[in-house]
């Protein structure tokens, strides 16, 4: 079938661009007080970055350039949060079903070059800087405990919105020996500061979250409720020089964040106008209309009439 097109591209308003026109990021702009600011991009490296991503990384550091060309004397930067406690492996144990992280099968090795390889090209093109921090180093921050336990007081409130399958609490801890932790968090239980799960091989362990919040792993929509909230009380807390915002997939937006962002936020006593601004990338559609998957492309050889550098970055 052949269609016949005109040349003309016509871009109607809709939803917040009757706000902002043709002015989104100056629109963004006033909603800083301080004078340094953070955009914060994140991915889990399983695999060397795939399309979707490049449009991530490509409009954070393109929004931070042109912040910086309409107000030359803001201090802005890239933050990259490196997602390496997402599955590496999935291991299936007596009905249960445990997983190891990419940080400790060390497959995040394999292609993590290809995202610092990408970061230091936008980087040299637009002359903004980034940093890349790890799950660790989110854990550690101050702000993590008082989240965490706040989870934890609500866990009857909070799982079966953020987890309806299972009803539980997804904060995993691994084994110290073998690195499996509880994927669906059945096992796992919460007592004050403590958290227990149980390895099928080597028994019993636990992690306090006051004492050691750097060994805590989140599934993704908890993690994206811990974030928001941790952002915001960056942004609020006048010790710190800077405020921070989000940029991801439209993947996220609408549904997603109002019922797992915004609602829980809410019911944990968040005021939820503290949360931080996110700014949705325009998603890569396959062939069905359905968003580029890494994931299927690497479980069931999905695309592989796609050009391969869709697929992969270092092809």
């Amino acid at each position: 079938m052949k269609f016949e097109c005109d040349g003309i591209i016509h871009n109607p308003l809709g939803g917040g661009s009757y706000v902002f026109e043709k002015d989104i990021v100056g629109f963004l702009l006033k909603k800083f007080t301080k004078n340094k600011i953070v955009i914060s991009i994140g991915a889990q490296p399983n695999s060397s970055p795939h399309f979707g991503t490049l449009i991530v990384f490509s409009l954070a550091f393109s929004c931070a350039k042109k912040m910086k060309e309409i107000n030359p004397n803001i201090d802005v930067s890239i933050l990259f949060e490196v997602v390496d406690t997402a599955r590496s492996e999935t291991i299936e144990i007596d009905g249960i079903k445990y997983q190891r992280s990419l940080r400790n099968t060390n497959k995040i090795s394999e292609c993590f070059d290809d995202y610092v390889e990408i970061l230091e090209y936008f980087k040299e093109q637009d002359n903004i800087n980034y940093i890349i921090r790890h799950q660790r180093d989110f854990n550690n921050q101050e702000y993590i405990y008082k989240i965490v336990k706040k989870l934890i007081e609500n866990k009857e409130k909070i799982g079966p919105i953020l987890d309806p399958k299972y009803n539980n609490l997804r904060i995993r801890i691994e084994c110290p020996k073998c690195g499996l932790s509880d994927k669906n968090g059945k096992l796992m239980s919460f007592k004050g500061n403590i958290i227990s799960s149980y390895c099928k091989e080597h028994g019993y362990f636990s992690v306090n979250i006051k004492e050691n919040t750097e060994n805590l792993e989140y599934n993704t929509p908890l993690r994206n409720l811990i974030r928001g909230m941790v952002y915001g009380m960056i942004n609020k807390d006048s010790s710190k020089e800077y405020q921070i915002m989000r940029i991801t997939g439209s993947d996220y937006a609408g549904f997603y964040q109002e019922e797992l962002l915004y609602k829980p936020a809410a019911i944990l006593g968040f005021p939820i106008e503290d949360l931080p601004v996110i700014l949705y990338a325009p998603l890569v559609l396959d062939w069905s209309g359905a968003k580029l998957s890494k994931s299927l492309y690497v479980k069931d050889n999905a695309y592989k009439d796609l050009p391969s550098y869709l697929i992969n970055y270092k092809f």
